[in-house]
């Protein structure tokens, strides 16, 4: 079944939820911050209070979900079960395709609005301004959004698909829960909820950031992609950046190829009038690149359906 519901969500994704963001999670922010003012009313003298409100906020969710699934397994022949597990996955799903963000960017990067593309990464990728003062000049502002694309893709998409087929949607819940209290006023949350969702995040993203890897190595440049994961394969470091990481090896998954090889030759003959495609070429490659992992998934997923090792 896990199969099928992928497979579902994916086509729904891109066919139903392509320009509108129909699913919002500003639903989690309020109840967030409901379950932060009933718990400092109710237990304002607790020493250690500021887990309650993070034990809460992972129970009540889990908890409706897991009852759903229990009490539906039987009716209509898991039918109703399987559209929970649908409605989970699509919630947790980013609601615009990777496809369209970069196809999106790439419109005003072409028209030569920088400004305009800052302000596109600012509202729709939620850049800081802090890493927007970072991009200096239009190759920085490229490399930004190419980083901002391939981690949200890989924590909206590729983490979710690994811990659905590990935990199913209980797995699905847990993660959506921890990348939406990282995103829920981080600056103001205790030190400790902080930490704490730091460790969350590193346990989550461990392995499927290794596998997404392993996938780039597979449909990139094998030698350089494969010596470059080895080098940081055991590091559960907490301050490593899996964003930067990540762009890191794309670069490295897409070196070397023979339209990379193509740019660097108009690149030497007139860099100043080729380095705008260069760069659009090069999101172009970082897309692809993506769905050709993302089809290495469903192939990995489909013969773990036919052998049976999940339901």
């Amino acid at each position: 079944m896990y199969f099928l519901v992928i497979l579902i969500c994916l086509t729904v994704n891109y066919v139903w939820l392509k320009d509108l963001d129909r699913l919002n999670d500003s639903w989690f922010f309020k109840f967030y911050a409901q379950v932060e003012h009933l718990t400092a009313k109710s237990a304002p003298k607790l020493t250690h209070s500021w887990w309650l409100p993070l034990l809460i906020v992972y129970a009540v969710p889990l908890l409706v979900v897991a009852a759903l699934i229990l009490f539906l397994q039987d009716i209509f022949f898991g039918i109703v079960v399987m559209l929970v597990h649908l409605l989970v996955l699509l919630i947790a799903f980013d609601r615009k395709q990777p496809g369209k963000l970069a196809s999106d960017f790439l419109v005003l990067w072409k028209q030569g609005d920088l400004a305009a593309c800052a302000h596109y990464l600012e509202r729709e990728m939620a850049t800081t301004a802090v890493d927007l003062a970072a991009t200096t000049d239009s190759a920085a502002l490229a490399a930004c959004f190419s980083k901002q694309l391939i981690y949200r893709c890989f924590e909206k998409m590729f983490v979710m698909l690994f811990w659905y087929m590990v935990a199913g949607p209980l797995g699905v819940v847990f993660c959506y829960v921890t990348y939406q209290l990282r995103d829920s006023r981080t600056g103001e949350a205790p030190e400790k909820v902080r930490h704490t969702n730091q460790i969350l995040l590193r346990v989550l993203e461990w392995a499927p950031m290794r596998l997404l890897v392993l996938s780039f190595s597979l449909v990139g440049n094998f030698v350089k992609c494969f010596a470059r994961l080895q080098e940081i394969f055991w590091d559960f470091s907490l301050d490593a950046d899996y964003a930067a990481l990540l762009h890191d090896f794309s670069d490295a998954a897409l070196s070397g190829t023979e339209q990379e090889a193509k740019q660097e030759e108009q690149a030497q003959a007139n860099r100043e009038a080729v380095q705008r495609a260069r760069i659009a070429g090069e999101i172009e490659q970082l897309q692809a690149l993506l769905e050709r992992s993302q089809l290495i998934w469903l192939c990995v997923l489909a013969l773990i359906t036919v052998f049976g090792i999940n339901n």
